[in-house]
């Protein structure tokens, strides 16, 4: 079974349901044997890696609908600004805003995968080596961040026990890609593994190079001796401040502790020294300088 396949087919109503026989409403998260017993038809697996390959292509589909709509968005929201405060002639910001709009929507689109897998193979050597490979744990983070800075938003990061994690690079075919085409290759020294430079890594350059720019590595730079736990602090705290502003709440130490304390998967990092009170005003302030986040 193709892994991409099975990570697409558990999000399923279907699979959802028969889950649950055994659970009520909820999906069992220990047994495993629940799930071992469920059956399926499943088509071969050529075209289970088609079926995945097309979803997965949806989501980046969407996702750069989704930007291009915030871009458009935000260049609406600043034209209003402009005029309602008669700091731009109507005619010349209508010819400004046109074009800015055309290249939002001309913007080279291509696959998500691939574009995850050229952001993990940059990562890798810039924050990996051969002493010390880059590890799934840190490059999650730091892709996370890398989002953040570039979209505004990171997509598809779930929270989980060591902060937001996307499951998709690692099953949905990014790293796969990274690994097939020589751009990263994985690496063990001592008690570290992970991932360090392919022998074809200037190819992932020169697309990250087109689509991020030598700006983007040079802010990425700034976490390159963060320690694990700071940035697990950090990516923690920013994803439950960007839950607070969407539900219009308060961005302030309490609230984020709450929003952590509601989260079966997060609620134990409140027991962390790197957790206290302190160190989370700490992450909220660097969020606000990093990303514009105010708070309190």
């Amino acid at each position: 079974m193709d892994g991409s396949f099975l990570y697409l087919l558990v999000q399923t109503y279907r699979f959802m349901e028969a889950a649950s026989i055994s659970y009520g409403t909820h999906m069992p998260r220990a047994d495993w044997s629940v799930v071992c017993n469920l059956e399926f038809s499943l088509p071969s697996l050529g075209e289970q890696r088609a079926i995945a390959a097309v979803l997965f292509d949806m989501d980046a589909e969407i996702a750069a609908l989704e930007r291009r709509r915030d871009k458009i968005r935000a260049l609406k929201q600043g034209m209003m600004q402009q005029l309602l405060t008669g700091k731009t002639r109507l005619t010349e910001l209508i010819e400004t805003t046109t074009r800015q709009i055309s290249t939002a929507s001309t913007e080279k689109k291509h696959n998500w995968q691939f574009n995850e897998a050229v952001v993990i193979s940059i990562l890798s050597k810039r924050f990996g080596g051969e002493k010390y490979p880059l590890g799934r744990m840190r490059y999650t983070k730091l892709s996370y961040l890398l989002h953040r800075y570039t979209d505004g938003r990171a997509e598809g990061y779930l929270k989980k026990a060591a902060g937001p994690y996307n499951p998709r690079t690692r099953y949905g075919g990014p790293e796969k890609i990274a690994l097939k085409n020589g751009y990263v290759r994985r690496h063990e020294s001592g008690n570290y593994k992970g991932f360090i430079a392919g022998e074809n890594i200037g190819i992932s350059e020169s697309y990250f190079a087109k689509w991020y720019g030598e700006d983007c590595l040079k802010w990425l730079d700034q976490f390159r001796y963060e320690k694990r736990d700071d940035l697990e602090l950090l990516t923690t705290v920013d994803l439950a401040i960007e839950e607070l502003r969407e539900a219009g709440k308060t961005v302030s130490v309490e609230n984020v502790r709450e929003a952590i304390r509601s989260d079966p998967e997060w609620k134990a990092k409140l027991t962390r020294s790197i957790f206290s009170d302190a160190n989370i005003a700490r992450a909220i302030e660097k969020c606000r300088r990093l990303f514009g986040v105010s708070g309190k």
